[in-house]
């Protein structure tokens, strides 16, 4: 499958299952904490510098952006996980909202992102559990590699590949050089 972004665009933002679009495209869903950069790393993949908007503070998206990538592909954009500034009532209805996201929809591939600062924390291995239970194929993303030194990377992107024996790509929005591996690693995945 050839990783087409000229034709990018935002479906619908959707705050309730009952607007999922219909659609019939393989479908990557990230996921991962509040400000882990999943817009940052959308913007990346399909080249566009705002085609999602990249906020200053986190727990900014509340809603499900559904991407049309190409004929082929959606790439689907949840809220972020294990933000505590929301009330009570939202935490209901992001509940709400993802189990109506796994209900209803069937993605290809899940993206775990994950801060390389942090590590993967248990909200992280909630996913990477579900992921699994669920049979759903996944990768993890280690994000906000700009931060860090090179050896560093290189023993954490290591020491996460050898526990959970799954793609792990690192990316920061400050080099170019680290979107096309995820690109490639993507497609891989979509090709089995």
């Amino acid at each position: 499958m050839a990783w087409n972004t000229q034709d990018a665009h935002l479906i619908i933002s959707a705050a309730h299952a009952s607007q999922f679009p219909e659609t019939h495209q393989k479908e990557i869903v990230m996921v991962g904490k509040s400000n882990v950069g999943k817009s940052s790393i959308i913007n990346a993949l399909t080249n566009r510098k705002k085609l999602a908007y990249v906020g200053q503070r986190p727990g900014k998206t509340r809603l499900i952006n559904f991407y049309h990538i190409n004929d082929s592909l959606l790439l689907t954009d949840v809220p972020g996980y294990g933000f505590a500034n929301r009330s009570k009532k939202e935490q209901a209805d992001y509940g709400i909202l993802m189990d109506g996201y796994f209900e209803l929809r069937h993605p290809s591939i899940m993206m775990i992102l994950v801060d390389i600062r942090r590590g993967i924390a248990g909200e992280d291995e909630m996913m990477i559990e579900f992921a699994e239970y669920n049979k759903i194929d996944y990768c993890i993303v280690l994000t906000k590699t700009d931060k860090l030194s090179n050896s560093k990377i290189v023993s954490t992107k290591r020491k996460i590949e050898n526990n959970y024996l799954v793609p792990v790509f690192t990316f920061s929005s400050l080099k170019n050089e680290t979107v096309e591996p995820i690109i490639e690693g993507l497609q891989d995945m979509l090709d089995r």
